[in-house]
Order: C-alpha cells, then structure tokens, then sequence
C-alpha cells in the first residue's frame, strides 16, 4: 500500500514539473503605463507583439508610457506614447527609446512605420532595422530612417515585409523643448483568409479545366 502511494504521489509530481504553471497572459499595450516595466514578456495590440522597451535619457529624468489611444485603425497598428520629463520645458537633452515589434503569428506582414511628432522645438529621429542594434546603430538591415520635426509627421514603407523589427528613437529635446506625447504607427499588409486561399485555388483549377477543353475542343476541329 505503502508503495502504491509513493508511486502515485512520485506520478503527480512528475507531472506537475512537466505541466508547469500556466503561461502569462500578455497584457494589451492600450494603456500600459511605463513600458520599461514590461520586459521581455511585452504588451500586444492587433496582431502585433510589443516587447524589450529600453529608455535611456541624457539631460533629463523622463519615462516614457503607453497611453489609452493607443488604438489599430485599418491595417495600422498605433502606439501612443506619453512622456514624462523634468525639467520641462527641456535645454539640449536626449531620450533614446528601443524596442522590438513582431507578428504574433510569425508571418512577414509588417509593411512600414509612420510617426506624428507634435513637439514644440523637438526633432524625433526613427530608425527601424531588420536585425538588432549593435552600439546604436543599425549595421545591417536597415528598414526606415524618418527625421520627424516638431508639429509634422512621416512615414515609410519598408523595401520588403517583415515579421521582426528593431525600432529605435532619438528624441532630440532643443532650448525650450517640450513633448509630452507622440503616435507611432506600425503598419501591416493583410494575409488571406484561408477561405480567400481556397477561393483562389477553386477559380485556378476551374480556369485550368475551361482552358484544356478549349484546346482540346479546337485540336478536334482542326482534326475534322
């Protein structure tokens, strides 16, 4: 009895280690306060995971948030950042932020990225990169690079879809600089829908078959 039990107990510690606890829910980015306290694990928003932030600012203490407008309209996937930094107004500072965006289901669907910088005396440098960033820089692979000045915005296509991207913004704080938020935009193409694949296929085939009967109906005439 005694080794019935200890089987039966030694079974289900076994498969508690091989079950393990259930997986994190990621949270949604709408409204997800200071993005350095997501981590590796992230945030998503239409169909895209958010996740690695990294904020590094010089001549101001600043945080950066994700605001609750942050939205998807059509096929544009928006984060709205908000930023916190003293002293506001801002004298020749700089905020770096990083992070990397991809496709929750793997396929190479992000097209290209656009930015709406409404700061006053602020320029916000973007550069998207195929592949992580070595020292700052994107030495191979780059995506995009917009120059936003302030009360303007920008977008770009990317030269060829991707399913990961490495983004990272230089937010230039000139004399009397001010910013307290700006909208990116990370912009998907569509993927048919299984149903439209097969649609596609049927009227292939079905194409196919009319023209062999067409052939095959004027081989038979040429042939009387």
């Amino acid at each position: 009895m005694r080794m019935r039990r200890f089987a039966a107990l030694s079974l289900l510690l076994l498969g508690l280690v091989v079950v393990g606890s259930p997986a994190e829910a990621i949270p949604s980015c709408v409204g997800a306060d200071d993005v350095t306290l997501l981590g590796s694990n992230g945030c998503v928003q239409g169909g895209l995971k958010f996740y690695d932030f990294n904020v590094s600012p010089v001549g101001v203490a600043a945080k950066v948030f994700l605001g609750a407008f942050t939205n998807v309209s059509g096929q544009d996937v928006n984060l709205s950042f908000q930023i916190a930094h003293d002293p506001a107004p801002a004298n020749l500072a700089d905020i770096l932020l990083y992070y990397t965006v991809q496709t929750i289901n793997g396929a190479a669907s992000l097209a290209g990225v656009g930015l709406f910088n409404p700061g006053h005396n602020v320029t916000i440098r973007e550069t998207v990169c195929a592949t992580p960033f070595d020292g700052g820089t994107c030495s191979t692979g780059l995506l995009a690079d917009l120059i936003v000045p302030g009360n303007s915005s920008l977008a770009a296509s990317f030269p060829s879809l991707q399913s990961i991207a490495y983004i990272r913004k230089d937010i230039d704080l000139m004399q009397g600089s001010f910013i307290s938020e700006f909208t990116n935009s990370h912009d998907l193409t569509p993927t048919p829908e299984p149903a439209t694949l097969l649609l596609v296929g049927s009227t292939l085939a079905a194409l196919g078959v009319a023209m062999r009967r067409r052939v095959g109906g004027k081989a038979a005439e040429n042939v009387g």
